[in-house]
């Protein structure tokens, strides 16, 4: 039984397959001409860092350790004051050791230091007045007794007895009141020497004290301004930082416009560079009956797919596209 092979051909109009035919060579030519050039889709392009980002980096290098000079400033401060402290403690303790002692009680024989050295020459010379007064007395009671006629008897010898005793009795108590009061002026004189040798004493000790407490007031002052040096270091740091963040803002603006301005030079150059494929795939779709609406260039750091394999699709949709251009030896 004979077998019947049955071959349909559906085609287009031969004008319009001329039209699609020429197209294709055109975006045939077109493209390895392009090829041939080197010809490629623009470059990204960075933008360099703006002058406010390297003045603020520059900014950065040159303040590291900046604050080391008022930190170092501070330290010896601190240092000083820790001496002056010790200082204080020693002045301290010096007035402690200066209080040992006052406390004690006198000492009654210290009154021998204080006697004075010519009371045994005033004693006699009393003695010898006393003696001289007695023998001018005698002397009377004898020219009596001459003159009653009782010169070397009993009455005589009584009388010169008594005054003898009385003479003796008042060298006595004289002596006795001249010494007492001596010893009595010694003692005087031997406390008010103790009492302000240990008054003297105690204002040292107070005296120690104060200066102590003075340096004491003056290493806490020293203290707190060691403190505050070093609080300049950290606001100069700080201050210094949050300059180099203001210039690092300014900065990243600047170059957000100058990348901006990159952007949109690729993307003008990008769109005149994909102009030709768009024109020729709209002549494909008018000849394959389906014009384009509208096309829309997009613009993204991501990336994208290289405008030369979007073009190898435009106006080439379809089998018959590409027997057809196998046909016209195009490829």
């Amino acid at each position: 039984m004979a077998t019947q092979e049955q071959i349909v051909t559906n085609r287009q109009d031969p004008a319009i397959e001329a039209y699609r035919l020429g197209l294709l060579g055109d975006v045939q030519g077109y493209i390895k001409n392009q090829i041939k050039s080197g010809v490629a889709p623009p470059d990204y392009q960075i933008a360099g860092l703006a002058p406010g980002e390297q003045a603020a980096i520059k900014a950065a290098q040159e303040g590291l350790g900046a604050y080391q000079p008022y930190l170092q400033s501070g330290t010896d401060t601190l240092e000083g004051a820790t001496g002056m402290v010790t200082g204080a403690g020693d002045q301290f303790q010096q007035g402690i050791s200066s209080l040992a002692g006052t406390g004690a009680q006198y000492d009654p024989n210290a009154y021998q230091s204080y006697m004075n050295p010519y009371e045994d020459a005033a004693v006699q010379s009393a003695m010898g007045d006393i003696q001289r007064s007695s023998d001018i007395a005698r002397q009377g009671v004898a020219a009596q007794a001459v003159g009653a006629n009782a010169y070397g008897g009993a009455r005589s010898a009584i009388a010169e007895q008594e005054l003898q005793r009385n003479t003796m009795d008042q060298q006595a108590r004289t002596a006795a009141q001249m010494r007492a009061a001596g010893y009595g002026q010694a003692q005087q004189l031997g406390m008010g020497a103790f009492d302000s040798a240990m008054g003297r004493q105690q204002n040292m000790a107070t005296t120690y004290g104060q200066l102590g407490q003075g340096i004491g007031q003056l290493g806490s002052n020293l203290g707190q301004l060691g403190i505050q040096q070093a609080g300049l270091g950290e606001m100069r740091s700080g201050l210094g930082g949050q300059d180099i963040q203001n210039l690092m803002a300014t900065g990243a603006s600047e170059r957000g416009i100058q990348q901006a301005g990159l952007d949109a030079t690729r993307l003008s150059n990008l769109q005149r560079y994909t102009q030709p494929y768009q024109q020729y795939g709209f002549l494909s779709d008018i000849y394959s009956g389906t014009p384009s609406g509208s096309s829309t260039l997009t613009a993204s750091s991501a990336p994208q797919v290289s405008p030369f394999q979007s073009a190898l699709g435009l106006g080439i949709a379809g089998l018959s596209a590409a027997s057809g251009a196998q046909r016209a030896g195009l490829f």
